[in-house]
């Protein structure tokens, strides 16, 4: 099955876009290979550039504070121990232990100030436009993937209790059955939902156009066979799982 995400709200479309970062970033450092310890590093830039005007931490650190309330008060209706409480916890401790702002240790790091200059232009990060990035890939790659690590960690942290928090939406969902009539679905949103998923068969053949805002959403299901040509709206009903969900 094939799941596809759309946010309903802003906070969660940026928690989306820590999440995706923060895995793409993890898997090249996983890496032993100087091409992904350079794509590793091009992430972080993105990840500090995702924080550069937001005060992504505090973001995530209110969210988990409103998450905690709505666990106590299932806890308080059900009499049921979860244990999000300890995790959401945990996490709100890390983040406060964090000085400052995301980003703050790196403002005036030399390294990442050159990178930042020549971030925005085609194939602008390279040693020969960088000489000191030429000279840092030029290190052992178990030393470049330690700095690496060390720039990294706020970003993680902040990630990973992001990510727990999304876990938790995704746990909690209204899921239904619905047919789309030749290839339209449409429907008002009666709670204020964070999240829904569109769920399809791997061979479905076709995927679905999302449209949404805080009343109601839309999907238009389109059937694609070559990415180069514009896809067409499926003539035929089209069956498909139905997930909103909030927490």
């Amino acid at each position: 099955m094939i799941i596809y995400e759309q946010p309903l709200h802003e906070k969660i479309r940026l928690f989306l876009r820590l999440e995706l970062l923060a895995k793409r970033f993890r898997h090249h450092l996983a890496s032993d290979s100087r091409t992904d310890v350079l794509s590793a590093l091009t992430l972080l830039l993105e990840l500090y550039n995702l924080s550069a005007r937001i005060d992504l931490k505090s973001d995530v650190i209110k969210e988990i504070d409103r998450t905690s309330q709505s666990v106590r008060r299932v806890i308080a209706e059900t009499g049921e121990q979860d244990t999000a409480l300890e995790k959401l916890t945990d996490h709100s401790n890390l983040l406060y232990q964090l000085r400052g702002p995301l980003g703050q240790h790196l403002r005036s790091h030399t390294f990442f100030s050159s990178l930042r200059q020549r971030a925005s232009l085609p194939g602008g990060i390279n040693g020969f436009d960088i000489s000191l990035l030429n000279f840092w890939l030029e290190k052992e790659v178990s030393a470049c993937k330690a700095d690496l690590q060390r720039w990294s960690g706020p970003y993680m942290q902040t990630a990973d209790a992001a990510s727990y928090l999304l876990s938790l939406v995704r746990n909690y969902c209204d899921g239904n059955e619905h047919v789309a009539k030749a290839g339209f679905f449409q429907l008002s949103l009666k709670a204020p939902y964070q999240l829904l998923q569109v769920i399809l068969p791997d061979n479905a053949g076709l995927y679905p156009e999302i449209s949404a805002g805080k009343q109601r959403f839309s999907l238009r299901f389109v059937e694609m066979d070559l990415l180069a040509d514009r896809g067409k709206q499926a003539a035929d009903n089209v069956p498909f799982r139905l997930k909103l969900c909030a927490f």
